[in-house]
């Protein structure tokens, strides 16, 4: 597991309000996390809010 520091970038609507707020997630970085198939395509992911401990977590869906 590794750490690195992040930049939330503010998102805003039509109204000049700020509605959400993105990461960047490298290719490299999401290659090696298993996010991307052997033919290039993203596959399906979820994240997890962990309200209590201050955490989003970013995973592979599990196969339903």
């Amino acid at each position: 597991m590794e750490s690195k520091s992040i930049k939330l970038s503010p998102k805003k609507d039509g109204y000049g309000n700020v509605s959400s707020y993105s990461v960047n997630i490298g290719a490299t970085e999401a290659r090696q996390c298993g996010f991307i198939s052997q033919d290039g395509s993203a596959l399906p992911v979820e994240k997890i809010l962990d309200y209590k401990n201050n955490q989003i977590i970013i995973k592979l869906k599990a196969a339903d």
